[in-house]
């Protein structure tokens, strides 16, 4: 009776934990409003998060996607994660459905209650007592925004991150992460007790080398941490091999991981610059503030607190995905903090677990802040890893750790009854602090923009057959492009993601390569001869987002001119579809040829910064030292001749020297006031040709920049022409003829 006992009271910890925190989820997103097959979100990085999932389900994974990205599909390694233990609960929850709404919902819910067990169970691990566990797990599973992240569905998976804090509180302890052999031989409890060890600490690091690339890096980081400072307290070398050993295997399992994942994109030409490819810049620009983490969420339900965190925002512009404590883990954080000043000042020592919480705590402070070690990182190791705000994850559950421990106090202290009032107390003020029901997603909206994208999909189809590839106006480079006009990001996505599998659309191949750029050389500003070429491309259909085209003219009146009344029509989301097969049968004479003058044309793009557009004119900066790069997608040389204006970013007169393989020398002197036309012949063979430009001199302050941005180079309305009828076009000519963007 006494062994039953005790465990049922080990079994009401979690139980509890697990439980309030389904509760405190369902009342912050009114789960009771949600149906299956309501996506929870269709804005932002959602539609997204929605194809790759779709992929997932259809088993896809990392190949080509052929739903999205028509004719060649979205080659998905260049741009993923190495979440493979994500993905494979997506898999598993495709058991039961096929719906990449319902899958994606239920994977977003299930990592509240998953966060919340693995916070109590390391609170109990750390001495805990169980009151003070389940409010730190049932806090630590609702922290601020993770209501709002199904947008970045993989990081609201972070219920492995208790389970890396357990490995680094081991490593930085010294305690075993294995047994030792013996007990393993020794038979009976010792055995089965030394096989349970060892299957967990295993577990452990394959949960979180298999985890997002985010929680795997801020891991290794606290690691390497933890065994530098204990190598440098006087630890022997061979004592930190376990710890060591840990985190080489959590690197291997996540660079298999990546490996996988980016295999598949060997065999497809580069024609420009890629996605997901950082700059050092970028982890000053992504990383937290500490005043951010000091005031209340910027969704807070009490709408004083809100407008304090607004105010601010407005004051100083805040981290794009306003990283916040909560009250809870911020007096957890500040009581850490305060103990160690206290220690510093009287020269008493902390205890342990508060001088461990203190050392990881300001470590992921020196992380997470702008200019701190993130940057460092950065500058000479990668700038890959940019949003360094994101261990606002750790801090929060280092400060519930540290709120915890003072529950814990109290309650053996004053008894069982006042710890867990006490707990419910903490509990109740934390999730009211960390959430807000009125931010939860609208969906009676989402489910009448659901209902109305299949409706437009489904006649579509009806029109069109099955097997049909859909154009979608205007062009949009895919994926982190600014969309034209008044679009959304990835709304281009969204009639994919709600239209049957016969269907495929053109949106949604990886910019940079072959598979998206043969876009970039379409006439986009001739709407005639555009349709003319998707149609003889083996496009049956074109759709036309009008919101894209706000500010500029919308082609629709000329559209159905052209090719008669619309098939499908969307009005809520300004989509209008066009039938493009009778066009296509007029161009039947054309053939193979003018389908491949449009799928493989010759396509060009400089480095250096992004394209400015001054009164319709593209521009970019760039040296000393500038690549053209010229990618021809088809199997025969095409010749072509490459313009642009060229001048210098100071007054200072450079020598630029032009060459290149195939291509005459040219030496031209420049300057800003001095601008010179420049133009090459060249023919270009299959694959890329480099022409390079190299000036004379060091770099200056761009004008209008006040010196943010450095250059040697101003490269203006760079063209690419050719007279053998296969499109050529550069980025500049493509963006200088897209309808701008009004973000």
């Amino acid at each position: 009776m006494n062994r039953d006992s005790h465990r049922l009271r080990a079994a009401a910890g979690p139980v509890v934990a697990v439980v309030s925190s389904i509760v405190a989820a369902m009342q912050a997103l009114r789960l009771w409003e949600w149906r299956p097959g309501v996506p929870l979100s269709l804005s932002g990085d959602a539609p997204q998060i929605l194809v790759q999932v779709d992929a997932i389900l259809r088993s896809d994974w990392y190949q080509v996607n052929h739903h999205v990205g028509a004719p060649f599909g979205l080659n998905q390694a260049w741009f993923t994660t190495a979440d493979v233990l994500n993905f494979s609960v997506i898999k598993a929850l495709g058991l039961f459905t096929d719906s990449a709404a319902t899958a994606s919902a239920v994977f977003f819910l299930i990592g509240f209650p998953a966060a919340a067990l693995t916070a109590y169970w390391l609170a109990r691990e750390l001495g805990l007592t169980r009151p003070a566990a389940v409010a730190t797990g049932v806090l630590f599973s609702v922290i601020p925004g993770h209501q709002q992240w199904f947008d970045h569905l993989w990081l609201a998976s972070y219920w492995m991150v208790p389970l890396a804090v357990w490995l680094i509180v081991r490593v930085a302890r010294g305690e075993p992460l294995l047994p030792p052999h013996s007990s393993l031989r020794a038979g009976g409890h010792v055995a089965r007790h030394a096989r349970w060890m060892t299957f967990r600490t295993v577990a452990i690091v394959v949960a979180i080398g298999l985890a997002d690339v985010y929680y795997v890096a801020f891991t290794l980081i606290l690691l390497g941490v933890v065994l530098v400072l204990r190598l440098a307290s006087g630890t022997r070398a061979v004592q930190l091999l376990p710890g060591a050993t840990a985190a080489a295997g959590i690197g291997i399992l996540c660079g298999v991981s990546l490996f996988a994942a980016t295999r598949g994109r060997a065999g497809d030409l580069v024609t420009g610059a890629l996605p997901a490819t950082r700059g050092i810049g970028e982890s000053e620009l992504y990383a937290g503030k500490l005043i951010e983490l000091v005031l209340p969420w910027h969704e807070h339900r009490a709408a004083p607190l809100q407008f304090l965190s607004r105010a601010y925002g407005i004051a100083a512009p805040p981290n794009v995905e306003h990283p916040a404590l909560g009250l809870v883990a911020l007096v957890g954080v500040v009581a850490i903090l305060w103990r160690c000043v206290a220690s510093l000042a009287t020269g008493r020592r902390i205890s342990a677990t508060w001088g461990l919480l203190a050392a990881l705590t300001l470590v992921s402070l020196a992380f997470y802040t702008k200019g701190g070690l993130g940057s460092v990182v950065a500058l000479f190791l990668t700038p890959q890893i940019r949003t360094w705000s994101r261990f606002v994850v750790f801090i929060a559950l280092l400060g519930l750790l540290a709120a915890g421990l003072g529950l814990s106090r109290l309650g053996r202290r004053h008894g069982r009854s006042v710890a867990w009032v006490a707990a419910v107390l903490v509990t109740t003020v934390g999730v009211l602090d960390q959430t807000n029901p009125a931010v939860a997603p609208d969906y009676r909206h989402l489910a009448l923009q659901r209902t109305e994208l299949e409706t437009y999909a489904e006649h579509l189809s009806d029109t069109v057959g099955g097997g049909c590839a859909i154009f979608q106006l205007p062009v949009v480079a895919y994926p982190e492009e600014a969309p034209p006009g008044n679009m959304a990001d990835y709304d281009h996505l969204l009639p994919s993601i709600s239209s049957p599998d016969s269907l495929s659309w053109s949106y949604g191949a990886i910019r940079g390569t072959q598979r998206s750029d043969w876009q970039q050389a379409l006439p986009v500003s001739d709407q005639r001869r555009l349709l003319e070429d998707v149609a003889a491309a083996g496009f049956c259909a074109v759709s036309i987002d009008r919101d894209g085209y706000a500010g500029s003219g919308d082609p629709t009146d000329l559209t159905g001119d052209l090719l008669g009344e619309p098939v499908a029509t969307a009005a809520g989301e300004s989509l209008a579809a066009y039938d493009l097969r009778p066009l296509a049968a007029r161009l039947s004479g054309a053939g193979q040829q003018r389908r491949d003058a449009v799928l493989r044309p010759v396509v060009a793009s400089l480095g250096g910064s992004l394209v400015k557009l001054s009164d319709g004119v593209p521009s970019q900066t760039t040296g000393p030292t500038a690549l053209v790069t010229l990618s021809n997608m088809g199997a025969a040389p095409v010749p072509t001749t490459l313009t642009f204006e060229l001048s210098s970013t100071g007054p200072e007169q450079r020598s630029v020297t032009i060459s290149g393989p195939g291509i005459q020398r040219q030496v031209v002197r420049v300057s800003d006031t001095r601008p010179q036309e420049v133009s090459v012949d060249l023919t270009a063979p299959r694959g890329s040709t480099k022409v390079t430009l190299e000036a004379t001199g060091g770099i200056a302050p761009v004008p209008g920049t006040e010196g943010r941005e450095q250059a040697a180079l101003v490269v203006r309305n760079l063209r690419l022409s050719t007279t053998v009828g296969v499109n050529a076009a550069s980025l500049q000519q493509f963006l200088a003829a897209s309808p701008p963007s009004l973000r």
